[in-house]
């Protein structure tokens, strides 16, 4: 009888080990070709780094397009999701892309519920990447009136929270799996006016930060206050913005997703600005690209280079 304990015993933790490889394993895909400079800077007693991919035809006037990574993640990690996608479109159009490291892994962003370290420390990510901002016009030939944000989950909170209290030193955000904090977990102070492009990604299915609303969690642990729905996000910029929603929604062409995820563009638009909102319908919390393999506890990846793509173009498209 023992010995059939034991037998029963192995063959749970089998199947445990079983789930928790396939919930929890994901391969980790090289860098990308391109160099990258790894940069420092001091500020607040701190040592804050960051790495800089420079196109090799860099041509005077260039654009600068911060990243900012997910909680307890890294800017080499962010660059292997995405630097395969943005480090291509970089050299294209000429674009230094920017990766910086968050305090102890995380970014100070607006959820006034967030308990990690950057956070409680109150940790001053403003002035971090203002400081990266005047490194670059010391150093490269950047043009100061074409600085992007694109970030993921925290990053994306960051970018946001550039959007509200840095609009004259960033042009246009796009937020990744991070809605705007409700009023109740809101604490940053906004500008009169936010800035004027803005790009929300969202999946429905979305396991941490919910699409339709409500508490953001990691699986249950560490709350981090409530945020709005996708929807209430993008149009809290578009209202605050003066902007008219454009009647049309967008359908973007499902490409190498086994799941058969759809990408779907809603848009608010005029002179004053650009505020877009795209939808993955049955997507998880993920940056839709195709090489990147997320663990499926994360949900569905929109497996295509469209939408980051299509965010790059609506955010560079306005600067004229």
């Amino acid at each position: 009888m023992f010995r059939r304990f034991l037998i029963s015993l192995a063959f749970i933790f089998l199947l445990l080990g079983t789930a928790a490889f396939y919930f929890l394993y994901s391969p980790r895909p090289a860098l990308p070709v391109g160099p990258v400079v790894k940069m420092e800077l001091g500020l607040g007693g701190y040592q804050r780094n960051f790495l800089v991919f420079t196109p090799t035809q860099l041509r005077e006037g260039a654009s600068v397009l911060f990243v900012f990574h997910s909680s307890q993640s890294s800017a080499e990690e962010m660059r292997r999701v995405v630097g395969g996608v943005l480090e291509r479109l970089a050299e294209q159009d000429n674009v230094i892309v920017v990766y910086p490291d968050g305090y102890e892994g995380h970014f100070n962003d607006c959820r006034r519920e967030a308990s990690y370290s950057a956070r409680t420390m109150n940790i001053d990510d403003v002035a971090f990447t203002k400081a990266m901002i005047n490194q670059l016009l010391a150093q490269r030939q950047i043009n100061r009136e074409k600085v992007y944000a694109i970030g993921y989950s925290n990053g994306g909170q960051m970018a946001l929270r550039l959007a509200l209290e840095a609009p004259d030193r960033v042009r246009g955000v796009a937020s990744i799996a991070a809605n705007l904090p409700a009023p109740d977990n809101m604490d940053c102070k906004p500008a009169a006016v936010p800035a004027r492009f803005i790009g929300f990604v969202g999946g429905t299915k979305d396991p941490v930060n919910p699409y339709e609303g409500g508490q953001v969690t990691l699986f249950g642990f560490g709350n981090r206050g409530n945020v709005l729905s996708a929807r209430e996000s993008a149009q809290w910029f578009a209202d605050a913005l003066g902007l008219a929603a454009v009647e049309s929604q967008k359908s973007m062409q499902v490409m190498a997703s086994a799941s058969g995820l759809g990408a779907y563009q809603q848009d608010w638009m005029s002179s004053g600005g650009h505020v877009r909102l795209t939808t993955i319908e049955g997507g998880g919390h993920t940056v839709p690209q195709a090489h990147y393999r997320y663990p499926h506890i994360f949900g569905a990846t929109f497996r295509s280079d469209s939408v980051l793509e299509e965010t790059w173009r609506m955010l560079s498209s306005n600067a004229h």
